[in-house]
């Protein structure tokens, strides 16, 4: 076997290798993506549905409440005016609970930086990877002795990115529910 047609056979190799490595890595952080999307579309489902239960109960205190006023002078009857502070706690837990799942832009953005820092840092790998690719394009894939320090370079670049897209996601919950959140 000729000298160039070993060293393109090694380059070929190396080439292969990186791509491999690169293939996998985007697999992975691709499934990784989606879940953490999946995870938003659930804290969204739960803040709206906590919501609109909040405010069907608002809704129906409130409709109690005037029923009780327009029935009746509330100053007249001291039972009405003993029912009409429970439905008053009432509303204000129901707020307190409106408020807590209004607060959930805070988790989804969390997620959201999340996701959106490892995509441009995949954007970047890619982009080193493509530039690269050009400069091997112009040697004609011919043996370069740069040519083992660019991949090297690339597989290191491969290696930091594979660090930066295992770091943890910021968001442990999975539901507004009082007690399992920690919103701030």
């Amino acid at each position: 076997m000729t000298e160039s047609k070993k060293n393109m056979t090694e380059v070929n190799i190396m080439l292969a290798s990186l791509a491999e490595d690169i293939v996998n890595l985007m697999l992975r952080e691709h499934q990784s993506i989606h879940l953490e999307l999946e995870h938003v579309g659930k804290l969204i489902s739960d803040a709206s549905q906590s919501l609109t239960t909040s405010f069907d109960e608002l809704n129906k205190i409130a409709a109690k409440q005037n029923t009780i006023i327009s029935s009746t002078s509330l100053a007249k009857n001291e039972a009405l005016t003993s029912r009409n502070s429970e439905l008053n706690m009432q509303i204000k837990k129901n707020q307190l609970s409106v408020v807590t799942a209004l607060q959930f832009d805070d988790i989804v953005q969390q997620l959201t930086k999340h996701a959106q820092s490892r995509t441009r840092h995949i954007q970047t790998m890619f982009t080193k990877l493509a530039n690269n690719l050009e400069e091997i394009k112009k040697l004609e894939y011919k043996f370069d002795p740069a040519l083992n320090s660019r991949i090297s370079e690339l597989k290191s670049d491969v290696s930091d990115l594979r660090k930066e897209l295992d770091k943890e996601n910021p968001v442990k919950q999975s539901s507004l529910s009082t007690g399992r959140t920690e919103l701030f």
